[in-house]
């Protein structure tokens, strides 16, 4: 039984059916109160940090975006950059299929240098910005994470949700295939319990 602060939720958009062998239950995410963002409370960033490291473990890149053998494994930070420094702590030494990882902070008008990212985990940011950067990154084999409300219906890949006592995970399957990144079945299964 998962204790009731890490019960996580999942609904997946643009998909008929998707086995998991999951710790989480395939049911209709509750929504945030307005104005709360998981990122918020240093739990919830943390919890956050734990799933971004995972879907870099999990999730399978084209070969062909990385430049040679020796090519990092790029994480980057736009808008508001309070997962910047858990993700750094928590990024330290570590390898992703090898590769050492990289993490850079990408400014909001730098589209080019994010499509470059395997994974961009978006800020706060105005829903102006929010839209151009989504759609700028589509098509591209980039995973775009965020907990800004309704994130992933608004064109991001994997959007979180929550107030600290239940966090839901939003997937939207459609911009997952649009990116060409392929999941296994453990995708959303965490590799350790959160501390």
């Amino acid at each position: 039984m998962i204790p009731r602060q890490y019960r996580i939720y999942l609904r997946i958009s643009g998909l008929v059916v998707l086995h998991l062998t999951v710790l989480l239950a395939a049911v209709a995410a509750t929504g945030s109160r307005a104005g709360t963002l998981l990122s918020d409370s240093e739990a919830g960033r943390r919890v956050m940090v734990d799933y971004i490291v995972h879907f870099a473990h999990h999730l399978q890149w084209p070969i062909q975006v990385f430049s040679g053998t020796g090519a990092p494994f790029r994480i980057c930070v736009m808008g508001d950059d309070r997962l910047r420094a858990p993700l750094a702590k928590r990024l330290k030494h570590q390898r992703v299929n090898g590769r050492r990882v990289e993490l850079e902070q990408v400014n909001l008008g730098e589209l080019l240098r994010a499509r470059s990212c395997q994974i961009v985990v978006l800020g706060h940011m105005e829903r102006e910005s929010l839209m151009k950067t989504v759609g700028a990154l589509e098509f591209f084999p980039v995973l775009t994470i965020s907990d800004i409300e309704r994130f992933a219906a608004a064109g991001g890949i994997i959007g979180f949700t929550g107030n600290g006592d239940t966090i839901a995970l939003q997937l939207n399957k459609t911009m997952l295939d649009r990116a060409e990144l392929k999941m296994g079945n453990s995708l959303f299964r965490l590799s350790r319990e959160p501390e």
